[in-house]
């Protein structure tokens, strides 16, 4: 079972990222900010995570920079979710991440996740 990993610091919307994927046979971990995300990421290694950009704690942006400067967490798939639509374009410079735009359905939410484990696949 694949493992993901999910980063928000809004409950409802772990919750429904939870409510979705697990009947999908994803086993979903949750953190509400970025240090208990990279914690987890070492501890659980997940297959995925997917993170908010913008959260009080900290951002999506530092925490992908967290985890590509570690090996043991540098080649997890990462999906970043924001509801600045405008900025996303710029953000875009990574071809590694896919980007979700708040508010997003649960076909584009699964879609994304299909995405990144096949780009995964085809780099190991």
């Amino acid at each position: 079972m694949k493992r993901i990993l999910v980063v928000d610091d809004e409950d409802q919307i772990r919750e429904s990222i939870r409510g979705a994927l697990e009947p999908l046979e994803y086993e979903i971990i949750e953190a509400d900010n970025g240090t208990t995300a990279l914690d987890l990421a070492k501890s659980q290694k997940p297959h995925l995570i997917i993170s908010d950009v913008v959260m009080d704690s900290g951002s999506g942006f530092l925490l992908r920079e967290l985890l590509r400067e570690d090996e043991e967490t540098s080649m997890i798939p990462l999906i970043l979710m924001t509801g600045n639509a405008q900025g996303v374009g710029a953000w875009k410079s990574d071809p590694d991440i896919e980007y979700l735009e708040k508010p997003f359905s649960i076909a584009d939410l699964v879609s994304a996740v299909e995405r990144s484990f096949k780009r995964a696949a085809r780099k190991s």
